[in-house]
């Protein structure tokens, strides 16, 4: 189920599959999950995390022009 699955998941995006399949293979990698093992609970809580990464890691890059800003 979990090579379907990923291949469902990287096609339902409509984005360059090779782009999406590398980074899913990261993230997969990243948390210690097989592709081969994956089901829709593991991958529903593992891009719930990178979510959460992006959106930080977001947050933080405007910031900062708002802190040189400040020490200027």
């Amino acid at each position: 189920m979990g090579d379907e699955l990923f291949g469902l998941v990287t096609e339902a995006t409509g984005l360059p599959q090779d782009m999406i399949s590398a980074e899913l293979n990261r993230i997969l990698e990243k948390a210690g999950v097989q592709k081969s093992s994956l089901t829709l609970e593991v991958l529903r809580k593992i891009l719930a995390e990178y979510v959460q990464d992006v959106l930080l890691a977001a947050k933080e890059d405007l910031a900062e022009p708002e802190k040189a800003a400040a020490n200027e």
